[in-house]
C-alpha cells in the first residue's frame, strides 16, 4: 500500500515539474462577460498515430474537451466544483486513442463556476510521443481561437441556451471561421492550485428518473417525480417553431426548429421534484415528447483514462 501510494506520488511529482518547465499559458476569451461560457479550439497536426499522448487542463471553472468531435471523458464535466470557487485546478488525462495522423482539433468548451468575470480561463498542454521516442507538443496562447459559446449562465444560477443559433461544428474542421477571433494570452502562475494525475473529482449521472406523472394547466406543463434529487432535467421537443422559447428548472431555451430536439442544461445542477414547463406563446404541451431527470452525483474518476 505505501509503494503504492509513493508511485503515485512521485508520478504527481514529475507532472508538476513538467507543468512549471512548459510554463503553462493561460488564455481567455476577449468578447466574454460574466455570463458567458465560452469555447476555445485549435487545430494540430501531427505526422503518424502517438504511442502515447496525454492533456494537462488547467482551468478556474467547469469544462468539456474534445479532440476531433470525440468528449474525452466520460463524465458531464470537470472537475467537481462548489459554487463560487474559482480556483485554478490542473488535470491530466490520457488522449492517445483520440488522436489521428494529419489534422486534429482540440476544443474547450469552458464555464465559470459563478456568474463572474474570469482573467484567467483555461490553460492546456498536449504532449505526445512517437514509436521511435521523438516528443512533440502543444500550449495554448494567443493562437488559438475563440468565441462566446450560444449557452451562457443566468444570474439566478441557471443558463440560457439558444439552440437556433447553435454552432453545432464548433469543435469540428468544418466551422465558421469569420466568428472567431484569437484568444487573449493571461499572465498567472504556471503551477495550478490543485493538480489531479491519477484521477480527478467530477460528475457524473447516477440515474435517470422517469415523471410519475403531469398536470396540463393552462398552456404549461407540470411534471412531478417520485422523490426529489439534485441533477437536471432534458426535455425533447418534436415540432417546435424555429426561434421558440422554452423555460424549466433554470433553464430557458430557444429552439431550433429541427424535427426533434433535445433542451438540457450543460454545466448547471439544480433540484428536481416538481417542474414547470412552459413558453411563449408558440409553446404547446403537445410539443414535449419525453422528459427525463438526470440524478447528477460527485466522484472521483480513478484514472486518468477518459
Amino acid at each position: 500500500m505505501q509503494k503504492s501510494l509513493l508511485i503515485i506520488f512521485l508520478g504527481m511529482c514529475i507532472k508538476v515539474s513538467i507543468a512549471q518547465s512548459f510554463n503553462l499559458q493561460w488564455i481567455a476569451c476577449p468578447q466574454a462577460d460574466s455570463t458567458s461560457e465560452v469555447w476555445f479550439r485549435q487545430d494540430w497536426k501531427l505526422k503518424d498515430y502517438p504511442t502515447h499522448a496525454t492533456m494537462t487542463i488547467a482551468s478556474t471553472g467547469k469544462v468539456s474537451a474534445y479532440i476531433n468531435e470525440r468528449n474525452i471523458s466520460t463524465a458531464l464535466w470537470f472537475p467537481a466544483r462548489s459554487n463560487n470557487d474559482g480556483k485554478p485546478i490542473c488535470i491530466t488525462l490520457d488522449v492517445t486513442r483520440f488522436l489521428q495522423p494529419g489534422n486534429n482539433v482540440i476544443a474547450i468548451w469552458y464555464a465559470p463556476s459563478w456568474t463572474h468575470l474570469e482573467r484567467q480561463q483555461i490553460a492546456i498542454a498536449l504532449h505526445v510521443r512517437y514509436v521511435n521516442n521523438e516528443y512533440t507538443f502543444l500550449q495554448s496562447d494567443e493562437n488559438w481561437l475563440t468565441r462566446p459559446a450560444t449557452t451562457s449562465l443566468t444570474l439566478d444560477g441557471g443558463e440560457k441556451d439558444d439552440g437556433y443559433e447553435y454552432g453545432a461544428k464548433w469543435n469540428s474542421e468544418d466551422f465558421d471561421v469569420a466568428t472567431w477571433q484569437s484568444a487573449t494570452a493571461v499572465e498567472g502562475s504556471s503551477l495550478p492550485y490543485s493538480y489531479y494525475f491519477a484521477g480527478y473529482p467530477t460528475v457524473k449521472v447516477s440515474k435517470i428518473q422517469t415523471p410519475r406523472y403531469f398536470d396540463v394547466v393552462g398552456d404549461s406543463v407540470y411534471y412531478q417525480f417520485d422523490k426529489a434529487f439534485k441533477g437536471q432535467v432534458r426535455v425533447t421537443l418534436r415540432g417546435a417553431k424555429r426561434g421558440q422559447k422554452i423555460q424549466f428548472n433554470g433553464l430557458t431555451y430557444t429552439c431550433n426548429g429541427e424535427l426533434d430536439e433535445q433542451a438540457y442544461p450543460r454545466f448547471t445542477i439544480k433540484d428536481v421534484y416538481r417542474v414547470l414547463i412552459s413558453g411563449d406563446k408558440d409553446f404547446k404541451p403537445e410539443q414535449i415528447q419525453q422528459v427525463e431527470g438526470l440524478e447528477v452525483v460527485p466522484y472521483f474518476h480513478q484514472s486518468y483514462q477518459y
